[in-house]
């Protein structure tokens, strides 16, 4: 499956943890858990404390995880982040891009998190 190919590039950073605890793909913590990302609102993780600030602000202004955005937003987080909240400035805090293979990615964590 590519998604879980193009996993291996997040691992570092994110796991995918269900509720109960169970672990559904290892991966590092410096990064929000990923599971159920689809359609949650941004910066929503109350487990992660590193959101940046512009980040949680467009969480709270109603920014979802749609397939959507989450591909856009991996393709250039800051340039997506400046353009959804209207900043110039607005910084995601993630410093990894994905051009493809985004959309695999997204389904293959909705299938997880199903």
């Amino acid at each position: 499956m590519a998604g879980e190919v193009r996993w291996r590039d997040c691992r570092t950073c994110h796991a995918v943890t269900a509720p109960d605890g169970a672990e559904l793909a290892r991966g590092g913590r410096s990064g929000p858990n990923l599971y159920g990302i689809a359609n949650r609102p941004a910066a929503s993780d109350s487990a992660f404390r590193f959101y940046s600030n512009d980040l949680r602000a467009a969480g709270a202004a109603g920014l979802r995880w749609t397939e959507d955005n989450f591909v856009a937003y991996l393709a250039e987080p800051d340039q997506f982040l400046q353009e959804v909240t209207g900043n110039p400035d607005a910084e995601s805090g993630m410093h990894v891009q994905l051009r493809s293979g985004a959309r695999e990615l997204f389904e293959y964590l909705r299938e997880l998190s199903n």
